[in-house]
């Protein structure tokens, strides 16, 4: 047992042996699974196990790195001593694995060891899912080879039979992984082995395959494998230990042995790969569960095959076997965007083949409907999904100018988990939140996108310099340069508000004074700046944020808020009326006394129709003139709403392409009709389903009183999310109580509508306080519905 060719304590030597060189990757980890093989072929004679070859009935198999072939200095030894029980008695079972066992537990190597039969070990498989995946690695070292290889067999066959009901239990594996571990990508200290895109996750994507339900990029998933067990190697030679997590400590030092320049440099290596599991995972996974569904590949021959059904959407999105794609014949500007934006609000993965099209796509400026479109996608709760899967084919990359240089890029911060990209998409995930208590919507969102791009190798103050960067982008991504300057004067004070509430004197009066300079007196860019600050503190970890921070922010942002008191702006449409138009329309209503329909002339190419509508004023005309637009499935991208010497003028700009819009005769038609029965309760209602319900108590409407904002009219501020029926809800609700609408500013950013409307009592006078509290009750509850 302890003869002369065999040394126990070698097993230990060659396992910590040969790794000075950590990029020699892939050969030295064979080379070494063959020396330790030698070394335990060595062991099984002195054991006086059976030589190799069929009928002997014992041999000595390896499961898990071992049985792949891919060792690391840390690696414990998974062992199986497989035995024929109808050739080998229990005494000399127990004989030999005595023999083997003993030496190698005096050696101080980690051991791991069964033994069974081939029928024990299909029974071990079939209970234990963990252990049916160890067994697929069944590999012989020594002994009766046919023995090992015939139990391989079955084993793999017995997966396959088994697969469609292993196939849940092996995403509910990967999924619990990656809610305990998170993900290894964007942590800061990533778990080689059991981070989601760990070393844990390429077992299952090999197990799937293994199944025949599922294949992968074996090409791509085995680069990924080497990189990782590179600097899981590098990482157990540096601190001597079969730990997996990869601290700060030990980074510079690992990235070394790797053959990188930094531990940065070697980080985004790492994410790359991590990244890149994940998607083959995801892919897997997704091709798995169609094919064990009904009529999948798993299930043809049990009943009559059918074709999944194709659901047709706007602007060429299609929805097929629980994924979206688009229709590549389709022209329409907002299909991939729309597809995008689909996926973030359902929760639905895009198809592969329309990655790869968005990856190809020309690369351009968004236009403004586009830019809309992307800001409802950063408002879904699906983002961040989509967000990996479009990263992962470069896309997003494409789409924000310098987002490059700070993708998988780590941050040296204690109090950060995740990389700069990550964070800043957790940063977006975070102020959704907030979209009920901002006036832009979309400015909080975007400036949250981009708020850490100046977080490059070579900034000194991120904030300044990304402030520039963030303009550009913004302008990139469709905004006009007013409001790129405002989001990039958000980067370059998203610190400020924290840093001056909880490092200078509140109760002295340049602190606040520094706050009002840094929001331009702005107060919707202070409510901005305010959400921002804690959506990119909670984002960062949970050290970021506390309730003492909170108290001293909202404290500051108080005092702010009370010196800006009075001065609230006045609304700011993102589209501004012609005014020949206007008063065309103003001229056509007095000659006939009746409603008036004018398309004015559309200049580019943007799929966006500006529509003129105007009526006699008076009780019930706006509202009147909102219902016609939702009866003809007209969608309302933003208005403004005034009256002229008596005359309603409203200007909608629709989310259509002028051939798309009826006639102006047929709106004509319908509004004179809706005017006619505007007094018949009856008549005013609408045929459309129920909205869906709030996702969280952020996501409920929020009425706001603008005091200051005119002196002929109380102004009120509804934020609430979009739907067909909003604005129509919102002017019924107004006509009951019998108010007038002076003028309104409709504004449709993102997922949400902010709608400004400037009410007056039947004497054209502003409301009185009782007036003001039962409309804001009733505005709340129309937008609400």
């Amino acid at each position: 047992m302890h003869s002369e060719a065999f040394s126990s304590r070698r097993i230990t030597q060659v396992l910590h042996e040969g790794f000075a060189d950590a990029t020699a990757g892939p050969s030295r980890r064979r080379t070494q699974s063959d020396l330790v093989d030698h070394w335990l072929r060595t062991l099984w004679e002195g054991a006086g196990g059976p030589a190799s070859g069929g009928g002997a009935g014992a041999a000595l198999a390896a499961i898990g790195s071992l049985g792949r072939q891919s060792l690391g200095p840390g690696s414990d030894l998974d062992l199986v001593l497989l035995l024929d029980p109808a050739r080998v008695d229990a005494q000399e079972a127990q004989r030999l694995a005595s023999a083997l066992w003993y030496p190698i537990w005096d050696s101080g190597t980690s051991l791991d060891h069964a033994v069974r039969s081939p029928e024990e070990c299909a029974v071990v498989a079939h209970q234990d899912l963990r252990a049916a995946i160890s067994l697929l690695d069944l590999r012989v070292v020594a002994g009766d080879a046919a023995l090992v290889e015939d139990t391989a067999r079955m084993l793999r066959a017995q997966w396959r039979r088994e697969a469609r009901r292993r196939v849940g239990e092996l995403v509910d594996l990967a999924t619990d992984r990656g809610r305990h571990h998170g993900s290894l990508a964007h942590s800061t200290e990533p778990n080689l082995k059991s981070d989601r895109g760990g070393l844990r996750d390429i077992t299952v994507i090999r197990a799937l395959a293994e199944s025949w339900l599922a294949d992968h990029d074996h090409e791509a998933v085995d680069a990924a494998a080497h990189t990782l067990r590179d600097a899981r190697d590098a990482l157990q030679a540096v601190t001597g230990s079969s730990g997996t997590r990869l601290g700060r400590a030990d980074q510079d030092a690992v990235a070394a042995l790797t053959g990188h320049a930094s531990a940065d440099d070697h980080h985004a290596v790492l994410a790359e790969a991590a990244r890149g599991v994940t998607w083959e995972l995801h892919r897997a996974v997704r091709a798995a569960e169609a094919a064990i569904a009904p009529g999948g590949a798993a299930t043809r021959g049990l009943g009559a095959e059918r074709r999944p059904a194709l659901t047709r959407l706007p602007h060429g999105v299609l929805v097929q076997s629980g994924e979206i794609s688009v229709d590549p014949a389709s022209q329409d500007p907002l299909r991939d965007m729309a597809a995008v934006r689909h996926a973030a609000t359902t929760g639905m993965p895009l198809a592969a083949a329309t990655l790869a099209r968005m990856s190809e796509a020309p690369l351009i400026p968004l236009t403004p409907l586009q830019r809309d479109t992307l800001v409802d996608a950063l408002a879904g709760e699906h983002f961040a999904e989509v967000y990996e899967s479009l990263d992962i084919k470069g896309v997003f990359s494409r789409w924000v100018p310098n987002w490059a240089e700070i993708r998988n890029r780590p941050q040296r911060s204690a109090v950060h988990r995740f990389t700069v990209d990550r964070h800043q998409v957790e940063t977006v995930l975070e102020a959704q939140r907030f979209l009920s208590r901002v006036g832009r919507p979309d400015l909080l969102l975007v400036a949250a996108l981009l708020h850490d791009l100046g977080k490059r190798p070579d900034a000194h103050d991120h904030a300044a310099e990304g402030a520039p960067l963030a303009e550009a982008a913004a302008q990139h991504l469709g905004f006009d340069r007013s409001d790129a300057h405002r989001i990039g004067a958000l980067v370059r004070e998203h610190l400020t508000l924290i840093d001056l509430a909880t490092g200078r004197d509140l109760a002295d009066p340049s602190t606040v004074r520094e706050l009002l300079a840094a929001v331009d007196e702005d107060l919707d860019v202070l409510e901005i700046l305010r959400a921002l600050t804690e959506a990119d503190a909670i984002a960062a970890g949970p050290s970021a944020w506390s309730t003492w921070r909170a108290d001293l922010v909202d404290h500051l942002t108080g005092l702010a808020r009370s010196a800006l008191s009075g001065t609230a702006p006045a609304p700011r449409s993102l589209l501004v009326p012609q005014r020949s138009v206007q008063e065309a329309v103003l001229s056509a209503v007095r000659r006939s006394e009746s409603a008036q329909v004018l398309y004015p002339a559309h200049l580019d190419d943007e799929p966006i129709s500006q529509v003129c509508v105007g009526a006699p004023d008076g009780e019930g005309v706006f509202a009147a003139m909102a219902r016609t637009l939702v009866r003809l499935h007209l969608d309302v991208h933003s208005a403004v709403m005034v009256t002229m010497d008596g005359v309603a003028v409203n200007t909608w700009w629709i989310a259509a392409a002028p051939a798309d819009l009826p006639h102006p005769s047929v709106l004509r038609s319908a509004l004179d009709r809706e005017l006619a029965h505007r007094d018949r309760p009856d008549a005013r209602v609408l045929e459309l389903p129920p909205a869906p319900p709030p996702r969280t108590t952020e996501d409920a409407p929020v009425v706001t009183l603008l005091p200051g904002a005119s002196r002929e009219a109380t102004v009120v501020q509804v934020n609430a999310r979009n739907r067909p029926s909003l604005l129509a809800d919102l002017a019924e609700t107004i006509t009951l109580y019998r108010l007038h609408v002076r003028s309104a500013h409709v504004m449709t950013l993102g997922r949400r509508a902010v709608d400004v409307l400037y009410l007056t009592d039947q004497h054209g006078r502003a409301l009185d306080p009782p007036s003001v509290g039962r409309i804001v009750a009733a505005l709340m509850d129309a937008a609400a519905t």
